[in-house]
C-alpha cells in the first residue's frame, strides 16, 4: 500500500545522456524524498544506447522506458506511448521535449492523468521555417497549451517562445553550487596534466552536443583566429553527437589536431570547467543552458552568442556577441583581459535547493 500512494513522474526527455534538461531532472531526483515521489524516463529507441544515467535511475527506484522515435514513424509512437500509459502507473508527465510535446500530453488526458506539465528548456525548436514546418509547429502548440495543466520554462524568452501570452512559472536549471564554487590551482593543474595539456596553455571550453544547433564548427573557425592572437591557445569540447566526424574533418583539414580537442562525454565537467581560461557558446539557438550557470559558478568568463538569452548573464564577466560578427571580433574578445569572474548572488536562485522547493509545489508534495 505504502508503494503504491508514491507518485510517479513520467518524464518525456527522448534521450538520456548528459545535456541540460536531462541533467537539471538528475539533480531534482537525486534530491527529491523518493519515497514520496519517483521518475521514470521515456526515451526513444534511437537513443537506447546513451545510457550516462541508465544505471543511476534504476538504482534510485526510476524506470526507463524506450519507444520509437516520432520522427520515424509517429502512428507507432503513439501507439506505444498510448499503451504505456494504459499499462504502467503514471500520475504526472511531465514533457520536456519541444517540438511535439503537444502530443504527449493529448495522449496523457485521454489515459486520465490529471497533471500535464509543459516544460520549455529552449527559445526555438531548430526545425527550420518552410510552410508545412509552420503549420505542424502550429498544430503542436495548440495541442500543447490545450492539455497542458502546468506551464515551467527555464528563462522568459523560453517561456513566450513556446507558451506565448499564457502564464508560466520560471523555474531554473538548478545545479548543485557547492561543486562549482570552489576552484583551485592545484586541481587545475592536475585535470590540465590528465588531459595532455600545458599550465601555461590558454584554454577555451565549449560543451554541448555535437549538433548543428550548438554550432561548433563556427567556434572552430573562430579559433584559427584565436592563435593568431595567443599561439598558446587551446580549444577543448565536451559532448558528443552526430556531427563528431563531420567536426574532426574539420579539425584534420585545418591542422588543428594538436590544438582542437574532442573529449565526448565526460563526467567531470567541475574539474573541466576549471582548467579554463574562457567558455565559449557559439550557439544557433538556447533557453537558459545550464552549462553556462556552471560556468559562472566556476567563476570563468563567457563569451555567448546573443542567440542565447541573456538571462543567462548572472555575473560581471559575460559578453553576447553576434554570429554575423567577424570571426576575429570573436577571437578579439575572448582573448581580451580581464579573465577572472565572481560569484554573485544571482547565482544563488540556480542551487538545486531553491529549485526543488518549487518543484515539489509543481509536483503537489
Amino acid at each position: 500500500m505504502e508503494e503504491f500512494m508514491v507518485k510517479r513522474v513520467l518524464h518525456f526527455q527522448g534521450r538520456m545522456g548528459l545535456g541540460g534538461a536531462e541533467t537539471f531532472m538528475m539533480n531534482l531526483y537525486r534530491k527529491m524524498d523518493r519515497s514520496k515521489v519517483q521518475f521514470d524516463f521515456l526515451i526513444y529507441k534511437d537513443f537506447v544506447s546513451v545510457k550516462d544515467y541508465h544505471k543511476e535511475v534504476e538504482k534510485l527506484g526510476g524506470r526507463i522506458f524506450v519507444v520509437t522515435n516520432p520522427k520515424k514513424n509517429i502512428f507507432k509512437y503513439m501507439l506505444e506511448v498510448n499503451r504505456l500509459l494504459k499499462e504502467e502507473k503514471v500520475d504526472i508527465v511531465h514533457n520536456e521535449v519541444y517540438f511535439g510535446g503537444g502530443i504527449n500530453l493529448w495522449l496523457a488526458k485521454i489515459n486520465g492523468i490529471s497533471k500535464r506539465i509543459a516544460h520549455s528548456h529552449a527559445t526555438e525548436d531548430g526545425k527550420g521555417n518552410s510552410f508545412m514546418t509552420r503549420i505542424v509547429r502550429m498544430i503542436f502548440r495548440k495541442l500543447l497549451l490545450a492539455n497542458a495543466t502546468d506551464l515551467l520554462a527555464v528563462s522568459n524568452e523560453a517561456g513566450e517562445s513556446l507558451f506565448g501570452k499564457r502564464e508560466y512559472v520560471i523555474v531554473h536549471n538548478g545545479i548543485d553550487l557547492s561543486k562549482y564554487d570552489s576552484p583551485d590551482n592545484v586541481s587545475k593543474k592536475k585535470k590540465l596534466k590528465e588531459l595532455g595539456l600545458d599550465n601555461d596553455s590558454f584554454v577555451i571550453g565549449n560543451i554541448g552536443r555535437l549538433e548543428s544547433q550548438k554550432n561548433q564548427a563556427f567556434l572552430i573557425d573562430v579559433f584559427v583566429e584565436i592563435l593568431r592572437l595567443k599561439k598558446n591557445s587551446k580549444l577543448i569540447i565536451v559532448g558528443e553527437g552526430s556531427l563528431r566526424r563531420s567536426l574532426e574533418k574539420k579539425i584534420n583539414d585545418y591542422g588543428l589536431t594538436n590544438s582542437v580537442f574532442l573529449l565526448g562525454e565526460r563526467n567531470d565537467i567541475p574539474e573541466i570547467l576549471n582548467t579554463l581560461d574562457v567558455f565559449v557558446m557559439t550557439s544557433l539557438y538556447e533557453g537558459l543552458p545550464m552549462v553556462g550557470i556552471e560556468a559562472q559558478a566556476s567563476q570563468k568568463k563567457l563569451v555567448l552568442s546573443n542567440k542565447i538569452s541573456k538571462e543567462t548573464e548572472l555575473t560581471s564577466n559575460v559578453t553576447f556577441l553576434s554570429l554575423n560578427s567577424p570571426f576575429s571580433e570573436w577571437a578579439r574578445v575572448i582573448c581580451s583581459e580581464p579573465f577572472e569572474n565572481c560569484f554573485t548572488d544571482a547565482l544563488k536562485k540556480y542551487d538545486v535547493a531553491y529549485t526543488l522547493e518549487q518543484m515539489k509545489k509543481v509536483y503537489d508534495i
